[in-house]
């Protein structure tokens, strides 16, 4: 899915609204009653809304999977709309995922939440046995929205690479590309495969410090930091 000019500009910034809104959430624990759309003060079917739900994928309904936190209809609607509205490229893995795992998200959140069945099967993994470390550490943080607390093909696989994802991870944080970094890490902290000399923890919580400006990289490390936690 891609988006140029005024529309592109738009939807990055609704990106960034709802990712800062759902870190917020993470941050501050399930305390309070979370409804994402109705923060948004849009409809459930902006066309923008629902092309920023589809950048972020299950990463909408971040709140109830690591905390239990009610879903509003109005979130439902939201996902369930950017999954109908932006239908996977079955040639592109990052697509094909990012869509499974926004269904799949649905499908488990509550009754009629999906836009439709969830696939009975994964997508394929057989991508993430070869390439390039900086291969694998692009394409796992493409996919960071599914490094969550429900168990999935891509952990397994994550753990098998996980000096190559060390490795992508201290590049990103010397190259300050803190989503990246974050991404990376959150997956590293999902498989629970980080080795010790890594400092995996320190390296999220600078990122939180000097890289949050971007509100998915603050998303990615909440989520990271939840996860070690052992939430959910």
């Amino acid at each position: 899915m891609t988006t140029t000019g005024r529309n592109g500009s738009a939807v990055h910034e609704t990106v960034q609204r709802i990712a800062h809104t759902v870190a917020s959430a993470l941050h501050n624990g399930g305390g309070n009653p979370f409804d994402l759309s109705a923060s948004l003060i849009t409809h459930a079917d902006d066309p923008v809304a629902l092309a920023a739900a589809r950048v972020l994928g299950a990463d909408v309904l971040a709140p109830w999977a690591f905390l239990g936190m009610p879903v509003s209809q109005g979130d439902l609607a939201l996902a369930g709309g950017a999954a109908r509205a932006f239908p996977p490229d079955t040639s592109s893995v990052p697509s094909t995922w990012t869509h499974w795992g926004l269904t799949a998200a649905l499908h488990r959140a509550g009754p009629g939440g999906a836009p439709a069945a969830v696939a009975a099967a994964e997508p394929e993994v057989a991508w993430a046995v070869d390439g390039s470390w900086q291969q694998i550490t692009h394409r796992f943080a493409q996919l960071a929205s599914l490094a969550g607390p429900t168990a999935t093909a891509l952990l397994p696989a994550a753990a098998a690479r996980a000096d190559d994802l060390s490795r992508g991870f201290v590049r990103a944080m010397r190259r300050q590309d803190w989503v990246q970094a974050a991404a990376v890490g959150r997956w590293l902290a999902a498989a629970g495969c980080a080795p010790a000399s890594l400092g995996l923890a320190a390296g999220l919580a600078l990122v939180a410090q000097v890289g949050a400006g971007d509100a998915r990289a603050a998303l990615h490390v909440r989520a990271a930091q939840a996860l070690a936690r052992g939430e959910r």
